[in-house]
């Protein structure tokens, strides 16, 4: 698991169309999809920009809750249940927005909140 902040964590499937010319460092996470290392949603997005592509945030919010104790192998099954529920819908790209570990009656588990992303290119409107 790489070290970072899982909160803002994005995950990028595997083959996705990229600006030309940019790079993105990255790691193996689940089977088809890769999490972007020293990046956050944030800094993505204006990376992208800069290279007049999109990074759009589709609608919806997805959400998984996961009991375990160890942190990394729970998080990677909530991230993979919330990918199952959106199998078949247009995205390439997932942003993790919240990550909350809680315990209640010596039970541990993981609430994951996400929000599918799109990487696109095309000509960017000036205001």
């Amino acid at each position: 698991m790489p070290e970072m902040n899982e909160s803002g964590m994005i995950l990028i499937r595997e083959g996705a169309l990229l600006p030309p010319g940019f790079a993105v460092e990255s790691d193996a996470f689940l089977p088809g999809w890769r999490v972007v290392k020293n990046f956050d949603g944030y800094t993505l997005n204006r990376k992208i920009s800069q290279a007049n592509w999109n990074f759009v945030r589709l609608n919806g919010e997805h959400k998984a809750r996961v009991v375990g104790r160890a942190y990394a192998g729970t998080l990677r099954r909530g991230i993979a249940q919330i990918l199952t529920r959106l199998r078949g819908k247009k995205f390439n790209s997932l942003e993790v927005t919240v990550v909350v570990l809680k315990r209640f009656v010596g039970l541990a588990f993981v609430s994951i909140s996400a929000n599918r992303r799109q990487i696109q290119g095309g000509l960017r409107v000036s205001p």
